[in-house]
């Protein structure tokens, strides 16, 4: 029943509910109502007079029950590098590892040329990052999106995508190309902000002893 007769689409929209509750208005043929789904997208499917089956949703965050939760009022998104420590203790909170070379942590924040943060108002603590490197010209890299597990599934990723895209939006060039690098599973949550999978290749750099 995937596009039969027809091409089968799937389309990304800021607010999947409030998209449906204008087309039922206008008396459009809803195949399934938006429903979140256990793969990170709320979505339903319309079919127009063609017959084509449409699939509209947007990404969310996800608790154990595939559920999004609300953003917290307490937290908010500050434009700013977080802190060494900071960096370091959220990269260890999503089980990365910062490495035991401060230097390398130093420059790797001295090197973007954008970054934000979100903090608890209450406890003063930053529970969230994402920073932007580039050249200002042609290219720029989203990397180390982060939010400690405590505040996962709240649409605090969400708030700190929409930060640094609109920041891209304002600042670089026609044209320019915007990159990331994330797991298979996250897809979704990244295509909502218009970025789509490319073929690539890696290398990583490995010191001889």
């Amino acid at each position: 029943g995937q596009g039969n007769p027809g091409t089968w689409l799937s389309i990304f929209t800021t607010d999947v509910d409030e998209y449906f509750e204008t087309i039922r208005a206008r008396g459009a043929r809803i195949v399934s109502e938006p429903k979140t789904m256990q793969w990170g997208v709320r979505e339903m499917l319309v079919e127009d007079p063609d017959g084509h089956r449409i699939r509209f949703g947007h990404g969310v965050g996800r608790d154990r029950k595939g559920k999004s939760g609300k953003f917290p009022p307490a937290v908010r998104i500050v434009p700013r590098k977080p802190t060494p420590g900071e960096y370091r203790q959220l990269m260890l909170s999503v089980g990365w590892t910062p490495g035991e070379d401060e230097r390398l942590v130093n420059d790797a924040l001295d090197a973007a040329v954008h970054a934000v943060v979100a903090e608890d108002t209450v406890s003063g603590k930053t529970v969230g990052c994402g920073l932007i490197l580039g050249d200002g010209a042609t290219y720029y890299y989203i990397k180390d999106v982060m939010v400690h597990p405590q505040w996962q599934a709240k649409r605090i990723g969400t708030a700190l995508m929409e930060a640094l895209t609109a920041w891209l939006d304002r600042h670089a060039p026609e044209n320019a190309l915007v990159s990331l690098i994330t797991g298979r599973g996250l897809a979704p949550f990244y295509n909502q902000f218009g970025f789509q999978p490319v073929f690539a290749m890696k290398r990583t750099v490995h010191h001889a002893p």
